[in-house]
């Protein structure tokens, strides 16, 4: 039996060497990022973390379908550093009454109402801003090629669209003089009707990338000038959080995302693929 001097010696430098080691293995807390959980946020999520994880910072992925508030909200409270959201779905979020539409003013009052210390980064190439739809016949026809120009339409045509029509976008296609609206439908019974050539359609941009792919008899306006507030992808991030590094790395993302590209990947997680798997197969792609 060892003398209890011995014996107590031993067990501080048991205790002081634990002590140590545990001191020793502590890490920062992985840099998290997360979603709405949608099909096309969770990919975006991926494809920001994908990114931010090649500049050597450990990372994790958590998806939240409680909505922009809440992603906000675990924002400005340090729990959550970045997500990735829609310009318009973040002002309307921050704003009770938003006038602003187009892309740059709405990116303005977005960074003006974010909460101290969290800010957006560059906006990618994909826009999610609902559109007119319709046939080429009657867009021939009238020589329609923009929604400025859908005054010129037939008055009365009946609107097919997904979700349900907001105030805004019914303000902003009311110079189409449409018809009854019919809402909550499929993008594909929106492109159905659609191809009468009687009806309008209204999709958002993703659903149009994904719907009218391949189709040459239905397209959408264009609505340089006019149309509902922009919706354009952008990372939300605490700034503390974002070196120089990870800035370039998302404004590599930035650069290189289309609307179509995460429609397409949207659409693969939709049937049952892994987001992460999605995403990290288009930066390798990409060269990102």
């Amino acid at each position: 039996m060892l003398p209890r001097r011995l014996t107590s010696s031993l067990l501080v430098a048991a205790a002081a060497v634990t002590l140590l080691t545990a001191c020793g293995s502590d890490e920062p807390a992985p840099f998290s990022v997360g979603s709405d959980g949608t099909a096309a946020m969770r990919v975006a999520a991926e494809l920001y973390a994908g990114s931010i994880a090649r500049t050597g910072v450990r990372v994790e992925v958590r998806d939240d379908s409680r909505g922009d508030r809440r992603l906000l909200d675990d924002a400005a409270q340090g729990d959550l550093d970045l997500f990735p959201a829609f310009t318009g779905d973040l002002l309307v979020t921050l704003t009770p009454a938003p006038t602003a539409s187009s892309t740059e003013d709405v990116e303005q009052a977005v960074s003006r109402a974010l909460p101290q210390g969290v800010v957006i980064g560059d906006p990618a190439a994909v826009s999610n801003r609902r559109q007119v739809v319709l046939s080429r016949s009657p867009m021939d026809t009238a020589g329609v090629t923009d929604l400025a120009d859908c005054g010129a339409l037939p008055p009365g045509m009946p609107l097919a669209t997904t979700g349900k029509l907001s105030a805004d976008d019914r303000a902003a296609f009311g110079q189409c003089r449409f018809g009854a609206v019919e809402e909550g439908l499929t993008p594909a019974e929106v492109v159905a009707r659609v191809s009468t050539g009687r009806q309008l359609g209204a999709l958002t941009g993703l659903e149009a990338a994904s719907a009218l792919a391949g189709n040459d008899a239905v397209t959408g306006l264009r609505s340089a000038e006019s149309g509902p507030m922009a919706q354009d992808l952008v990372p939300v991030y605490r700034s503390a959080q974002v070196g120089k590094s990870q800035m370039k790395a998302l404004s590599r993302v930035a650069g290189d995302l289309t609307t179509t590209d995460l429609a397409e990947m949207a659409a693969k997680v939709e049937k049952g693929a892994d987001p992460a798997v999605v995403a990290r197969e288009w930066l390798v792609t990409r060269g990102t």
